[in-house]
């Protein structure tokens, strides 16, 4: 999936796949959006995971503590 990346250096791929996490939100924003005004939204592996208004909530649930792996969250603000 990510060429480029030697296999030796994981934290290298997981930022790669953070940055993908990342990309695919902002091309998806406007339709994202519509669904989740003033949330926080979880993506992983370029696809919508989980949502919740409260951040501590949606962290708590996603158990990102023991999680490894690459997961960007961002809150959707209607305002914008």
């Amino acid at each position: 999936m990510y060429p480029n990346i030697s296999t030796k250096d994981p934290d290298i791929a997981k930022f790669e796949r953070l940055k993908d996490n990342f990309s695919w939100f902002n091309s998806n924003y406007d339709r994202i959006k519509k669904d989740f005004h003033n949330q926080y939204v979880a993506v992983k592996d370029r696809k919508h995971i989980d949502n919740d208004v409260d951040l501590e909530t949606l962290i708590k649930r996603l158990d990102l503590k023991n999680y490894d792996d690459s997961i960007a969250i961002e809150f959707i603000n209607s305002k914008i």
